[in-house]
Parts: structure tokens; sequence; C-alpha cells
């Protein structure tokens, strides 16, 4: 348990090879939401790109519309969610998380068609420092404020696609290899927080 953090309540919904679903309980997602919240309203939201800048595609309308912010604060929601993430993780992956994320992302899909085409959040031969190993994505809209922008996840293979219409305090981890995409939207706007855990490697690889 974090200092000065209380146990987070959470409930798991449904478990697969491939991915856990879960929601926070309400009571705990306020807290998270207004601490996110309180520095989202300072900060300014900038287009989601793809890979590194230097990409010729990074901001390819097609494979990715949406805006974002990278959160630097936020210290209450990120230990909360650190509590859920080190839980499942322990009991359903047992996948290297040992060091803090670098990035926190704040997406918001918020016109019409707004979308991310299929991507993986890490591929074998990224040359990085920071290791992604395990994916999370957590709702902080509630489902009945947008239509589209369902979160497919491949499941086990490229033929199993599962779609979820993801629902306020809804959580999604899964290894970040696993391919998934966010379907356009069509209605009201859909927010969540995008964050990536995994450990620090040199340029070889090593741990």
């Amino acid at each position: 348990m974090s200092k000065n953090i209380p146990d987070v309540g959470f409930d798991i919904l449904e478990v697969s090879d491939t991915f856990v679903r879960g929601r926070i309980d309400l009571e705990d997602m306020a807290t998270i939401l207004f601490d996110i919240d309180e520095e989202v309203s300072q900060v300014e939201l900038e287009n989601g790109t793809i890979g590194n800048e230097d990409d010729d595609d990074c901001d390819d309308p097609s494979i990715r519309i949406s805006q974002i912010a990278w959160l630097d604060q936020s210290k209450i929601a990120k230990k909360m969610i650190k509590q859920v993430v080190q839980q499942v993780n322990s009991e359903f992956f047992d996948l290297n998380i040992k060091d803090k994320p670098p990035e926190y992302q704040y997406t918001l899909y918020l016109d019409p068609d707004d979308h991310y085409d299929w991507h993986q959040d890490h591929y074998e031969d990224d040359e990085v420092d920071y290791r992604r190993t395990l994916s999370l994505s957590l709702c902080l809209t509630a489902s009945d404020m947008y239509e589209g922008a369902e979160l497919f996840l491949r499941d086990g293979n490229e033929f199993n696609v599962r779609v979820f219409k993801m629902g306020f305090g809804e959580f999604i981890l899964f290894p970040s290899e696993v391919e998934h995409r966010v379907n356009a939207l069509r209605r009201g706007e859909r927010c969540s927080l995008v964050v990536w855990y995994g450990y620090k490697q040199d340029s070889k690889g090593f741990k």
C-alpha cells in the first residue's frame, strides 16, 4: 500500500490469456478523476502522434486522430492506479513492471472520426531505453456519454477480435505486444488514461 493512499477497490470482470478487464470502485474513481482533471485543466492538449516524431507517418490522420496531454503530476491518481496494476499483474501476468512509467497519457476522442488504427505498444525491434511490457487503458467517461470509440483487441490470434464499449472506471490490462485499435468516434467524447508499465533497459536490451 502506498503511503497515505488507502487500498483501492476494484472488481475483475473478465479474464483471458490476452487481457484482464476490471472496474475500479466508484468512490476511488472519483478521487482519481478529480486529480487528473485538475492537471488537465492546466495544460494544453496536443495532437496524438504515432511512434517517434522523426517518423514520416507520425501524424498520419489515416492512422490516428486524437488529442492528448502528458501528465507530469496527478500523483494521487498514479499511486492509486499503480496499486490496481500491481495486484492484477501479480495474479494474472507476472510481467516485469519494476520501473516507474516515464509517460502517462491522457487521451481524448472528441470529434467525429477520431480514431486509432491497429497498433502495438511495443515491437521487438524497438530501440528504446524503457521496455513496455504491460499496457493499461482506463476509461474516464461514462458509456452513455459517447458512441463509437470502442476498443478492439486481438485475443490470442488475428481472427479473434474482441470489442469493448468502455464505461467509467473500467480498465483493460494487456501485454504491450497485443494488437489493438480504437474505432471511430460517432457522438460525444471519450477520455481515457493510457499507461505503459515495464522496465528500463540498456541499448542492447538487457535489464
